[in-house]
């Protein structure tokens, strides 16, 4: 079977995703080099004294837009329209809530916040000037994150991507204006940044006034116990994914006082170094990771293996090959990452390249973590997620570095990275086994039904007399329908055909479950169909039709008794 609309998909929202993921990350390199550049070494430490608010910043992203999208996401698979609103509401109400909070905070008490964050005294008036900017920015930037996640698999990847590049170009182009020309210091990277952001969000209203979004603010009679109960359903399914960006801000604050005290500040500037080219690579990692976890719930939901697998495969072969050729780089010429920092000529250069080097190998295994992460958050597998990302991004590196660093000395601290990584992969697979015992109806990595694969059936039709359709009609013979059911499906088809003046491909998916047959279609044809389909058609409560990701979703169940 021809793999259509799950492969165009996956194309369809991959830049976009990348560009989000790219958001906030790219900003931090940018940011990062221009300082370095224009200002001094000294001020490239004291944004990495900052990096966690940085990350902080990505948790809610994680936490309100990934997961608020996963939830959304179900339920328009589900086709439950209102409770797929209900979560978009919610997330945005609870992004501009929750950062506007965290800005206030930090805006009140910089002193306190750069106690918080361990900032050395001579550092301290830098991270501040930065910071004023950048905690203004705050609820602005992850605002606009959410927001583009939304838009993103709403149909509308072109105007999600455009939001993005129109923020950071900005701020790369203020960078150099404010940095370069106006010699504004160290505060004027940051004020770039907030009005990059302050564009792409003002740009967003576009989403609001189109006609094509499906995701609307929904507010109903719905109980505030309820709110509270989605709020907590939504932080449990984004807790994976926004983990990453929490344990990553713990092991920063704790790693920069360790390498301080080891190293001085050519610890801080080689960790700075390290974070940056995880962040480079991360930008596609977690951007095609992103991706995959919008495209699963659809597809999980429907036991659909034969898309889930293409997918799969698809996603871990982009990954892998990313990580292989950045490694390469940086083993090959590590002054590439250098020179970006200005740091070639640096007295602890050889300290950094070697650093780099060994951080560097545990992009591999990050690779396959990282898909892990987001898919099993994809599918509500939240424990094995969260015991991955623990243990990766935290726990591993952190033990490891205090086992290793008095046996072979810094080189420890660098190796306790990959070795930390290798060691969550491994333990999420003794987990996943142990699962796999208790719930006997999964099978392997993936948690897939193995009793359904041998009763599901893929079909790809492109046109009203495709051979593969006649395929498809055989294979319902063998399933014992009646007349009326096999000719409500072979109306069904033809609905879409003609409402779509034929020129239309679609995705039939059927599975044969033990009380009912269920015959799932997906098409890239034109949108509302139901208001052109047949009465006897829509009046046909076995037959259900909804819009998500872009596409149609058309359901007929077949009621075996």
């Amino acid at each position: 079977m021809k793999v259509i609309i799950a492969e165009k998909k996956f194309r369809e929202l991959l830049i976009p995703t990348i560009l989000i993921a790219m958001a906030l990350n790219i900003t931090a390199i940018v940011d990062a080099s221009f300082v370095a550049t224009y200002v001094s070494a000294d001020a490239q430490a004291a944004l990495q004294v900052l990096e966690p608010l940085v990350l902080l910043v990505t948790v809610f992203e994680w936490f309100f837009g990934l997961g608020g999208q996963i939830l959304a996401l179900n339920r328009k698979a589900e086709f439950d329209t209102e409770g797929s609103n209900h979560y978009f509401t919610l997330s945005i109400i609870a992004t501009i809530a929750i950062s506007l909070i965290l800005a206030i905070f930090c805006l009140m008490f910089p002193d306190y916040v750069m106690a918080i964050l361990h900032c050395r005294a001579d550092l301290a008036p830098l991270a501040k000037s930065y910071g004023f900017y950048f905690f203004i920015s705050m609820p602005i930037s992850v605002t606009l994150a959410v927001l583009s996640q939304y838009i993103r698999v709403d149909g509308q990847p072109n105007l999600s991507s455009a939001l993005i590049v129109v923020a950071n170009l900005i701020n790369i182009i203020l960078n150099f204006v404010f940095l370069d020309l106006m010699h504004m210091g160290i505060e004027g990277s940051s004020l770039g940044l907030l009005i990059g952001y302050s564009v792409g969000l003002i740009c967003s209203i576009l989403y609001f006034i189109s006609p094509k979004r499906t995701f609307r603010f929904s507010f109903g009679n719905v109980p505030i116990k309820k709110w509270f109960k989605s709020f907590a359903e939504m932080l449990k399914i984004g807790f994976p994914g926004a983990s990453i960006g929490i344990f990553d801000l713990l092991l920063i604050e704790i790693m920069n006082v360790v390498l301080e005290a080891v190293m001085g500040k050519p610890g801080l500037n080689a960790y700075n170094v390290c974070t940056n080219a995880l962040l480079i690579i991360s930008i596609l990692v977690v951007g095609i990771s992103e991706t995959l976890s919008s495209i699963v719930p659809v597809y999980y939901t429907h036991n659909d293996y034969l898309n889930l697998n293409h997918l799969i495969k698809r996603s871990l072969l982009a990954t892998t090959i990313c990580a292989i050729v950045f490694i390469a780089l940086i083993w090959i010429s590590p002054d590439t990452i250098l020179m970006f920092f200005s740091l070639t000529d640096n007295a602890a250069a050889d300290q950094i390249r070697n650093a780099l080097k060994i951080f560097s190998l545990s992009f591999l295994p990050f690779v396959l973590s990282t898909l892990l992460i987001f898919y099993y958050e994809a599918i509500e597998r939240t424990v094995v997620s969260t015991i991955i990302s623990l243990i990766s991004t935290f726990l591993g590196p952190l033990v490891l570095t205090f086992a290793l660093y008095p046996i072979i000395g810094v080189d420890g601290i660098w190796l306790s990275f990959p070795l930390g990584t290798v060691l969550a992969i491994t333990v999420a697979w003794i987990y996943v086994k142990i699962i796999e015992r208790k719930e006997k109806e999964y099978s392997g990595p993936f948690f897939i039904k193995k009793d359904l694969i041998q009763k599901t059936r893929n079909y790809t039709i492109e046109s009203v007399n495709d051979a593969t359709r006649t395929e498809m009609m055989e294979h319902l013979k063998t399933l014992d329908l009646d007349d009326s059911s096999t000719e409500t499906i072979v109306k069904l088809i033809d609905e879409i055909f003609k409402f779509n003046n034929n020129d239309v491909a679609m995705e039939v998916l059927i599975v044969d479950y033990d009380d009912n047959i269920t015959i799932n279609i997906k098409d890239e044809g034109k949108k509302n169909i139901w208001e052109n389909i047949s009465k006897d058609l829509l009046d046909n409560k076995s037959i259900k039709f909804t819009e998500v990701l872009g596409f149609n979703n058309t359901e007929y169940v077949i009621d075996k008794s």
